[in-house]
């Protein structure tokens, strides 16, 4: 797996770290929509994403959910490392948003690699403050912006990651994006397309015009 080191070591600027996790993780491939993660349960294994990426969800006793975090390539999943290195249950879950490949590695091995090799701590620490810096955004979003002007940034995001204005993303999906009832944002949306700013799809949306 020559592309496979070339790209931890990128990562991690260390060959034998980079030796350690092929040799003692297992390497997963994943279809869209594969749950990787239950909630509730123990963490045996850490995911590093390859190539794909995974969305990292919470749900309420009602059934509604809410979309934490995306794992992309070269990411781990911070919830995972916080409660599998406390020995914790999860509380949340997780599945692929794409076709994913991922490294899984194992929590016992993580936990002596970690002391071993600097950059691996180094790699966790910044994960977690990365995380917890995008927390502080979703507050200060909640706190302070409309959910309109809110639902506009997520679809501007979407469009210039992806350089498409037309989206595959449903009302629904949006909706656990942004911590709201999907009829919330189905009416924002027809909002947008009265204005002749989008064209509503079936599990698409088009941007034709500046948001």
């Amino acid at each position: 797996m020559e592309d496979l080191s070339l790209f931890l070591n990128k990562i991690f600027s260390d060959v034998r770290l980079t030796k350690e996790i092929i040799s003692r993780s297992q390497f997963v491939s994943l279809n869209t929509g594969e749950t990787i993660l239950e909630e509730a349960q123990y963490i045996r294994n850490i995911p590093l994403v390859y190539k794909g990426r995974v969305r990292v969800m919470r749900q309420d006793n009602s059934g509604r959910e809410v979309l934490l975090y995306y794992i992309e390539s070269g990411e781990s999943c911070a919830l995972s490392l916080a409660a599998g290195l406390n020995h914790q249950k999860s509380v949340a879950y997780a599945e692929t948003d794409l076709d994913t490949e991922l490294l899984a590695i194992p929590i016992d091995v993580l936990e002596k690699l970690i002391d071993k090799f600097p950059t691996l701590n180094a790699f966790v620490l910044k994960l977690f403050h990365n995380r917890f810096n995008e927390l502080i955004r979703f507050i200060d979003s909640v706190v302070f912006k409309t959910m309109d002007f809110r639902l506009i940034e997520l679809l501007k995001k979407k469009q210039k990651k992806t350089g498409n204005p037309i989206l595959e993303v449903t009302h629904h999906q949006l909706a656990n994006e942004l911590g709201t009832a999907r009829e919330v944002v189905s009416r924002l949306l027809k909002q947008l397309e009265n204005e002749k700013k989008i064209i509503n799809h079936r599990g698409k949306i088009e941007i034709i015009t500046a948001l």
